[in-house]
């Protein structure tokens, strides 16, 4: 996009346009979904849409440079697929398979959680086995040039990304499993829960939400997510339900932090599931016509206004987001950079990658390793997740970081870095901030203050760490 246009805001806004257009695909396949496959009320079709079209997470990362949108409609078209009333088609699914791995390298577990429900709840016979085997060939072909590009780039078929956040170990994984399988049952007695995050605002963790909101997205989530444990639900809704359980299992023992552009493909999933028992309470013989007409109304109302509720109040946080922190800080920190840098070829060490890199151009070294492999080296060489250490190891030419990060309890490397690096700027929206009247302004807050620092000129010899 850049090379058509060549200009940084076109870009940012082309790109939303076509995320626009990619969202605006997957709710009319969601609404057709209900409408035409699962033989749903046009009212309760239209309600479950709504639902998807006001998940804050879904809208918010599709707009702001995630895969997100990409995900929601591979993972609504692989659904429509398989509730087909026509013989399944292998190109199609292959087809499908490797939209989603391009989207998103791990999207092989979303592919086999849906297949592995499917196959257990929905249909057990061979032949389905045959057409997915086909399906994966094909998927797999697709997806080589993929597989190429990133062992040319990178030195390694596995994306650099996953590499820079797979630190986990076989006894860490088997504990936090432990961990987990513990968490389900205390969740229900807390104010927390294992499966919150689905529904629930972005980065909810930080506080100041309404308590009776986050009392009801708990047990929404706990609900749904179990769906598939309940005999008399429907096959469809339980295979959904089952893929749901397991890519939020995946995301809570193996990802060291469930970010939240992770979460819209686990909750679409949770909305069709959702949407599939309330049409089967619509549509039953067995229940009365009172409970047909007002029990699944009242349930997809009330998921409607929590639904509305978070998209309001997430969206005046994350407009402030976007003025006071993503335009107010990141992009003039990364203007800033590329206006003092010498060269182009001049390195950045930071956390926020996103818009700093984008702005100055300039070679980052973003914590954990996104980027390139620099911060991975270093982090296995030193053994080490500290920045202070990790910035004396590879002394880049500027440093951006919040205050606090650069905390150590060894004062040779806080010795070191003082006489390598100089404070040229600091970046504050604390007093602003505060003064906002918002849900979540803790998310705030933690990006609201930057310091920057410049490698000493004087410095002219990199100092190898630790002599």
């Amino acid at each position: 996009m850049y090379y058509i246009t060549w200009n940084d805001e076109a870009v940012i806004w082309l790109f939303r346009i076509v995320n626009v257009i990619l969202i605006g695909f997957t709710a009319k396949i969601l609404f057709s979904l209900f409408v035409d496959k699962l033989k749903a009320p046009v009212w309760l079709a239209f309600l479950i849409t709504i639902m998807f079209v006001f998940d804050e997470k879904s809208m918010d990362f599709s707009i702001n440079g995630m895969e997100t949108a990409f995900m929601l409609l591979g993972v609504s078209l692989f659904v429509r697929e398989l509730l087909s009333d026509e013989k399944l088609n292998p190109v199609r699914i292959g087809l499908i398979w490797a939209f989603l791995m391009w989207s998103r390298p791990d999207a092989f577990i979303h592919i086999g959680s849906i297949l592995v429900g499917y196959l257990l709840f929905r249909n057990r016979s061979l032949p389905y086995i045959t057409t997915f085997f086909r399906a994966g060939v094909i998927g797999v072909i697709c997806y080589i040039p993929w597989v190429i590009f990133a062992w040319a780039y990178y030195g390694n078929p596995i994306p650099n990304t996953v590499l820079a956040k797979g630190s986990l170990t076989f006894s860490n994984i088997i504990d936090r499993g432990l961990n987990y399988a513990q968490y389900i049952f205390t969740g229900m007695v807390s104010g927390d829960g294992p499966f919150i995050w689905i529904f629930a605002p972005t980065y909810y963790q930080t506080g100041g939400w309404p308590d009776v909101l986050m009392f009801v997205l708990k047990w929404l989530c706990y609900v749904v997510v179990f769906l598939w444990a309940v005999p008399k639900v429907n096959a469809n809704a339980r295979f959904l339900s089952f893929a749901a359980f397991c890519i939020a299992s995946y995301l809570i023992v193996f990802s060291p932090f469930i970010y939240p552009w992770y979460i819209p493909a686990v909750t679409i999933l949770c909305m069709i599931a959702f949407g599939s028992v309330l049409t089967q309470i619509a549509t039953s013989s067995a229940a009365t016509v009172q409970v047909r007409k007002w029990a699944p109304a009242a349930m997809v109302g009330l998921a409607v206004i929590v639904q509305v509720w978070v998209y309001t109040g997430g969206l005046s946080q994350m407009k402030m987001q976007q003025q006071l922190i993503e335009n107010g800080l990141r992009k003039e920190i990364g203007l800033y950079l590329k206006e003092e840098a010498e060269s182009n070829n001049e390195t950045v060490f930071l956390e926020p990658l996103g818009y700093i890199g984008y702005y100055s151009g300039l070679t980052m070294y973003d914590y954990p390793g996104l980027g390139n492999k620099t911060i991975i080296n270093a982090r296995k060489t030193l053994g080490s997740e500290s920045y202070i250490e990790i910035i004396n190891h590879i002394q880049p030419d500027w440093v951006v970081v919040r205050p606090g990060e650069l905390r150590t309890s060894k004062q040779e490397h806080s010795d070191q870095f003082a006489h390598t690096y100089t404070l040229v700027r600091s970046y504050d929206r604390k007093p602003t901030i505060e003064n906002l009247s918002i849900y979540g302004r803790g998310y705030l807050r933690y990006d609201s203050q930057f310091l920057v620092y410049k490698k000493n000129q004087t410095d002219s010899k990199k100092i190898a760490y630790g002599r």
